[in-house]
């Protein structure tokens, strides 16, 4: 499988990895991680250049998100058009973080 070249420049990595500690940082509980939607919903249209129209709001906190591929659809033997659901949970738990060392560590005590 041929990846994209944007996803073997170590910006990319480097911008994920930013992401995923980002989230560290601020860590929300079930249904309050209003932060951590805009974040995504941010990420989605200005990254990886997603439609806000494509873009829905579900469970109050949650996403859901269209993403259209830019080539023809494929199609399956029984003549079904191909698609994948992802699904991701972002919410925390309550709890104090142990690793006072981590530069990335949670700020909400």
């Amino acid at each position: 499988m041929d990846l994209p070249k944007e996803m073997l420049d170590n910006t990319f990595w480097c911008s994920v990895i930013g992401l995923r500690r980002e989230v560290h940082m601020h860590p929300e509980p079930g249904f309050e991680e209003v932060r951590t939607q805009r974040r995504a919903r941010e990420i989605l249209t200005n990254f990886a250049k997603v439609p806000e129209a494509q873009i829905r709001t579900a469970a109050v906190t949650g996403l859901i998100v269209d993403i259209k591929g830019t080539g023809p659809p494929r199609q399956s033997s029984d003549n079904n058009v191909r698609c994948i659901a992802l699904r991701t949970d972002l919410d925390a738990l309550t709890m104090t973080e142990g690793n006072n060392a981590l530069p990335y560590r949670s700020k909400n005590e």
